[in-house]
């Protein structure tokens, strides 16, 4: 049965229950219009109209901007200075010192595919590509959502719960996650369907997909897919202690939990080498100095 979105919840509750909460108009239409603009700048797009964006024309982006790894762009990186932005954060962290200001985020575009198909991605993946999957992380991840999407417009789907399962599956086997590609059972994906402005939250261990962008209006996909981090790792869970923040709340359903040290020391070393291979990636693609 269609995963029906609990409104009449608060939306950090949503996320403690789902793995995922939306929130509708959070950031503003001036800044969705300027990033847009600036997008068009960076793929010499000029004014063509959205619905005209094609495979053919315009490129399928997952651009990495990343402090310490890739030169952040001046206009996009200001998502962060988003009212509804540092309210959200700060909410779902539980402080406002919480959060490590890292302005970590990616550009997505997916533009209409005339070969493609109006069809949803039933297997999800988690973020984690090398083993071992963490069952307690450092954050969360937030998708702002830059243009109106449709129904089969390349939009992300979800797997509501499906980060209490995935917590489950890695805290009985760390080392079982070999490609990041969930296997287990997972209840039907949820599609993100937005308008610009629109906010989704995620679970680190939230399956999900992108999905084939075919939507009758042949509108694309264009967000910004963000990262959220808080200065420490999280080391341990206790679901009795009555302090915990939405955010741990989202990582304490499957009891009382004590990581390894190992695995965050493994998913940190991974994560470290990523951002040196895209430091030095950016490094070579540089013009030669005269």
């Amino acid at each position: 049965m269609a995963f029906t979105y609990h409104d009449d919840i608060p939306w950090t509750e949503h996320f403690v229950q789902y793995g995922f909460a939306v929130r509708r108009g959070l950031v503003s239409k001036t800044f969705c219009d300027t990033a847009v603009a600036r997008i068009r700048e960076r793929l010499n797009l000029g004014d063509l109209p959205l619905n005209e964006w094609t495979a053919d024309n315009a490129p399928t982006l997952h651009q990495p901007f990343y402090e310490g790894g890739t030169q952040p762009d001046p206009v996009l990186e200001q998502v962060y200075d988003e009212p509804g932005v540092k309210a959200a954060i700060t909410e779902m962290f539980g402080s406002e010192d919480r959060w490590d200001l890292q302005r970590n985020y990616y550009l997505f575009v997916k533009p209409f595919e005339p070969k493609g198909k109006a069809v949803i991605t039933q297997r999800g993946h988690i973020d984690f590509a090398k083993p071992p999957a963490p069952p307690l992380y450092n954050g969360f991840a937030f998708q702002v959502a830059l243009t109106d999407t449709e129904p089969f417009g390349g939009n992300l789907t979800v797997h509501p719960g499906g980060h209490i399962t995935m917590q489950r599956s890695v805290l009985d086997d760390p080392m079982a996650n070999k490609s990041g590609v969930v296997d287990i059972p997972l209840e039907e994906p949820w599609e993100f369907v937005a308008n610009a402005g629109d906010v989704i939250f995620v679970h680190h261990l939230m399956p999900h997909s992108g999905n084939a962008s075919h939507a009758a209006g042949r509108s694309p996909r264009v967000c910004l897919f963000c990262e959220a981090f808080s200065h420490q790792w999280q080391q341990a869970i206790d679901p009795a202690d009555e302090n915990l923040s939405p955010w741990e709340r989202s990582q304490a359903h499957n009891g009382p939990i004590q990581t390894d040290p190992a695995v965050e020391r493994i998913v940190a070393e991974h994560r470290r080498s990523y951002i040196r291979d895209l430091r030095a990636k950016e490094q070579s693609a540089a013009p030669a100095s005269p």
